[in-house]
Order: structure tokens, then sequence, then C-alpha cells
């Protein structure tokens, strides 16, 4: 069983050979030396009215931890195991899909990387474990296992408008929210860092996570959200049968049975502290925040009603946010609003 999750051959990249196990065709993973920068357009409500410098360069994100999932049922077991639909996902590249309880709340969010071979699932440092004993707990009579995962390094590529021409083209990964996810063994993730010297800031790539909505282990999500309080829609698929906790995500999309959720916001002047209080309820909070100029992007929790964009959320300090929209990729479900 190979850790390469990149194409070892031009073979390996041609469209006739992107097949899954079913033969049906799936679509090629991008490469890095074709990844660009697109422009950031929300998928609900609008931008906010100053956007911070994008980062730029390749990002080191450490060892990948996660576990490997091999045998015969790996692919079938893991699609009842999470939420998005694995069969979408290129050979090389990986899907983003969230792992529920069977009450439809967070466990962990992850990257499930796909092989021919064996399927990789990374994930946080501070899910890691919690991870592996949902997994471990959850596979019983299935004819696959679980594996510790060593030797892949995890990188992501923040592109610019002119994309990398001095790496290998067969360097392949998935393209996400924060830029071009790679995971690579270890000599080779050295030698791409080598190769691609610039590194983001922290600051401009924190500032550029909030601004677009993309919400973080710790700070919007935790072990009591939701995929759709959460504005996680885009890591469920709603056509491709069960998983653990579809019925409860099910319901929150179709009935409107979700009473908060996240959203971008912005206010002028000085940005008030994450944990500061948002609207009304107990649960109306700031999560995350950052300066821009004179003005102050944020994600926080409101009540269902103040999601339509251009909503007033009075702050506890006084002053009042306005609502931008849902976050990345987000859209309002079934009897939620628009």
């Amino acid at each position: 069983m190979s850790p390469q999750v990149t194409f070892k051959s031009n073979e390996d990249k041609a469209p006739q050979a992107q097949l899954d196990s079913a033969g049906r065709s799936v679509p090629l993973a991008p490469r890095l030396c074709d990844a660009v920068r697109a422009p950031y357009t929300p998928s609900h409500g609008s931008a906010p009215d100053a956007m911070p410098q994008p980062p730029v360069g390749l990002e080191d994100l450490g060892p990948a931890l996660g576990v490997r999932v091999v045998g015969p049922d790996r692919e079938k077991w893991l699609q009842g195991m999470q939420s998005n639909d694995l069969a979408a996902a290129p050979y090389g590249g990986a899907i983003a899909g969230a792992f529920l309880n069977g009450k439809g709340r967070l466990v962990a969010i992850g990257l499930l990387w796909r092989t021919r071979d064996e399927v990789i699932v990374t994930t946080g440092p501070d899910r890691l474990d919690a991870l592996r004993a949902h997994l471990d707990k959850l596979l019983i009579m299935e004819d696959c296992e679980l594996q510790e995962l060593v030797g892949l390094r995890r990188l992501r590529y923040w592109p610019s408008e002119v994309p990398p021409r001095s790496v290998p083209e067969h360097i392949a990964g998935s393209a996400q929210p924060l830029g071009l996810e790679l995971l690579l063994p270890e000599a080779e993730a050295q030698s791409l860092l080598e190769a691609i010297q610039e590194r983001p800031r922290p600051d401009l790539a924190e500032a550029w996570r909030i601004a677009i909505g993309v919400p973080k282990w710790g700070a919007e999500l935790d072990e009591e959200a939701t995929p759709i309080e959460a504005g996680l829609d885009p890591l469920v698929s709603f056509s491709k049968g069960c998983y653990v906790g579809q019925e409860v995500v099910a319901m929150a999309t179709y009935r409107g049975r979700v009473a908060w959720n996240l959203v971008r916001l912005q206010i002028a002047g000085a940005a008030p502290a994450p944990g500061s209080r948002l609207g009304t309820g107990a649960k109306g909070r700031i999560t995350s925040a950052t300066q821009v100029g004179g003005t102050a992007l944020l994600l926080g929790y409101v009540h269902r009603e103040l999601i339509v964009p251009a909503s007033a959320v009075p702050l506890e300090d006084g002053r009042t946010a306005q609502v931008l929209g849902l976050p990345y990729g987000s859209q309002p479900g079934a009897g939620v609003c628009a």
C-alpha cells in the first residue's frame, strides 16, 4: 500500500484513467502548477466593504495526522461515516467531510484523500484522538481496517494570480476554501518547500479566513455544533444516501429546525473581542474577529431570522454590526430564510 497521493506518471493523469471502482468517470485532481486565486465571490449576501491582503505562498501544516483506511469495503464504509460523497473525489485528490455523532453534532471535520488502494483521512491535532475513537467504535463487520498514518506531510498552497512553474507537474491536491491542500511523502514535501520558499504571513492567513467565512475548530466549531448551524453545508451530500447523523441534518435543512446560524458580519471601528455577546440569546456570540483598516470583520452566531444580509445586530458595547451573509459556500436551507 503506497503512501503516495500524487500521480506517478502521465498515464495516471489521463482522463480515461480517472475511473472509480464501478467504472464511472471521476474528475482530475487540481495540479499545483495550475493553481490560481479566483476572485472571492460570496455564496450568500455580499463581500465586506474592505478585504484583507490575500496571503500568498506555501504553508507547512506539519506531519499529517489521521488514519489510513484499507480493505475492499473502505469506500462503502466511509460513505456511511461522514457527510460528503467520497465517490466525487478524484484519485490523488480529496473531499472535505464532517464526521457526526448520532445526534448530528460534530465529532471532527477532515479531508478524505482517495487513492486506488486506500483512503487517508486527515484532521487537526485537536480532533485526532476523538476521530480515531469514533471510527474504531463504528468499524464492526466491514472488510476494512484502520491503520496508523505516518510519513506524510500536509502543505497548503495559497495561490497568487501567477501559478508556480518551477515545481513538478505531477503534484496534485485538493482545492479547498483556503487554498490547494497537499498531502505528500516527507521527502517530497521538503523538496517542494525548498522549491517554493515564499511563506504566507499567519496574520494574513487568519484575516483571510475570517473575511471569507471559513469556520475553524475551537472558534466556530465544537462538539455542540451541527453542520447546518456552522455553515458546513458544502460538506454535505444530499444525494449519496445514509450516514451517521444524516437524519438530523436532513430535518435541519428541509424543516428549518435550526435556531442559530454562523454568519459573516462587519462593523466600523475596532474589532470586538471573540466571545463578546452578539444580539440577544445565550448562543449569540462573536467567534472570530479581524481588523482591516477602519473596519472590523467578524464571524459569529445569530438567531436564524438575522441571517438575512444587511440585518442589524447589536453588540454588547452598544454598537450595531451588519450581517453580510452566511459563511464560505453556505446557502440558506429550506425553511430557514433567504
